[in-house]
């Protein structure tokens, strides 16, 4: 008969302690409340949506930006015309005007919504004799993406060809293409302006600025009918129009337009982390039926974002607009 040793109770001893150890901890586990995992999730759901949130914002305020400006027939609106158009200021802006972010009073404006989603469009310029003049192009990130004029490109006359991403093609002689990150952009011009009597030679020069499809290049202009959609709230601003969203039409109105306008190549964090709440680039997302713990921890999210970027405003003494950029491709990505 082999008795046991020292070794072997003390190895006995350290079983038993660890079952008993191990019971210990799966008693507690099983009294837990049933929602304790769950409360985790919804955690990281509602900080995830927090960020998606304010990573869409800026993508889902151009668009209906977009909706209400080309929502007019040409001249029928200042400043506001149909996609493929360019309207023009024709005087300085009043002082209380803020359909222009911070308005200037040494040049006028021109702006015009480009669509690309058929063809690249070529953007001219005519000779300004040296004046100063600059053209930024806008993405629907809001990232300006280009910039011709006086400082970049000269004063010379000029014709560049916006290419949407991957279109492949040919191009016409004289003519230099800028890759366009998104299919709609945005192009929000100035031309020096030299006090009122100015007026008449600034006016000439906003006239030679085009925008045609390069299928129209070289032959006469075709006339752009607006396609008007009488159900817009034409009447409530645009910022208003995005603040009063829920979570339900936001998140799935940005879903939409991701369709569209693909993220740049610098957000794959962002993204890799909105996939985790089921949004992710290409795909329809409908709050109704997402996990319910995503969908409680979303339904916060709205509210909660706004008093953020509202705070954020504050503290840097910056405008909507800034802050927009700001968290629209670089901000969310300071992970």
């Amino acid at each position: 008969m082999n008795l046991p040793t020292m070794k072997t109770c003390g190895m006995a001893m350290k079983l038993r302690f660890l079952r008993y150890v191990s019971a210990i901890i799966l008693s507690l586990c099983l009294s837990l409340p049933a929602n304790a995992a769950s409360r985790i999730i919804a955690d990281e759901a509602y900080e995830i949506g927090m960020k998606a949130y304010i990573y869409l914002y800026p993508l889902v305020t151009m668009d209906v930006t977009r909706s209400i400006h080309t929502n007019y027939d040409v001249g029928q609106q200042e400043g506001m015309g149909p996609m493929n158009t360019l309207a023009h200021w024709r005087t300085f802006p009043r002082a209380t005007d803020r359909d222009v972010v911070r308005p200037n009073f040494d040049t006028l404006y021109s702006r015009g919504w480009i669509d690309l989603t058929k063809e690249p469009v070529v953007l001219s310029a005519p000779d300004t004799g040296g004046r100063y003049y600059l053209l930024p192009i806008i993405d629907m990130w809001t990232d300006v993406f280009a910039v011709p004029g006086k400082r970049t490109s000269g004063t010379r006359a000029a014709n560049w060809a916006l290419v949407p991403p991957g279109w492949k093609g040919t191009l016409p002689g004289g003519v230099e293409p800028i890759d366009a990150p998104t299919p709609y952009v945005w192009l929000i011009g100035r031309t020096q302006t030299n006090g009122p009597k100015d007026y008449e030679n600034v006016h000439k020069i906003q006239d030679g600025y085009k925008v045609t499809p390069l299928s129209q290049w070289g032959k006469g202009p075709k006339p752009v009918k607006a396609r008007i959609d009488s159900t817009f709230d034409m009447k409530t601003d645009p910022l208003q129009q995005v603040n009063g969203m829920s979570a339900e039409k936001f998140f799935a109105y940005g879903a939409e337009l991701m369709k569209v306008h693909p993220p740049h190549i610098t957000a794959w964090s962002i993204l890799a982390r909105m996939k985790r709440i089921g949004l992710a680039p290409g795909k329809a997302f409908h709050l109704a039926e997402a996990d319910p713990v995503v969908r409680a921890a979303l339904q916060r999210v709205p509210a909660d974002a706004l008093k953020a970027m509202q705070v954020k405003i504050a503290d840097n003494g910056a405008g909507g607009q800034r802050l927009v950029h700001e968290h629209g491709n670089r901000g969310c990505l300071r992970q």
